[in-house]
């Protein structure tokens, strides 16, 4: 039992952030365009592995009139179009399953390379040195690690040395 159930007798509300992200997706979802809402149910109801792949999603109309679209969803391999196309219909519940009902999916190898999220660096990143500890700082890490078993201290030692180490760059660095 939480803190919050003995205090309060019931379970806690929701998270602040689960009620924001309702709330704003409702209203942007009033404002994008079908192939938006499209983008936004295909990456909403897969896994790290299919957003990674991923190049582009767009929409287009079924070959049957008066059906769900058909989702087209551009990948960024030959190999990856067919693992997932392997999978239709899971990804197809899967689409059901938030809400968004289309006949039939096509998966297609990109000509364009999938554009990374974030910036692109093209300067290599800065390497530090981190500074040696003194002897008193590795007493304290031997200390530290002392009651551990004999088969961790040695790991465990490293372990700590190395994050004494980055704090004491960070805050020579401040």
């Amino acid at each position: 039992m939480s803190s919050w159930e003995m205090e309060f007798g019931s379970k806690p509300p929701a998270h602040v952030d689960g009620v924001l992200r309702e709330v704003v997706d409702g209203q942007m979802a009033a404002h994008m365009s079908a192939n938006q809402r499209a983008a936004r149910a295909w990456y909403r109801a897969n896994g790290t592995r299919e957003r990674k792949h991923t190049a582009g999603v767009f929409l287009k109309r079924a070959r049957v009139q008066g059906a769900a679209p058909i989702l087209g969803v551009y990948v960024d391999s030959h190999a990856m179009a067919t693992d997932l196309g392997v999978n239709k219909d899971i990804y197809l519940a899967r689409l059901s399953n938030v809400g968004f009902e289309v006949s039939g999916i096509e998966f297609l190898v990109s000509r364009k390379p999938r554009q990374a999220s974030g910036s692109i660096r093209k300067e290599p990143p800065v390497r530090y040195e981190l500074p040696e500890l003194t002897p008193d700082e590795l007493e304290e890490v031997n200390a530290l690690v002392a009651e551990l078993p004999e088969s961790l201290r040695a790991s465990a030692s490293q372990a700590v040395a190395l994050s004494m180490r980055r704090e004491k760059l960070k805050s020579t660095d401040n």
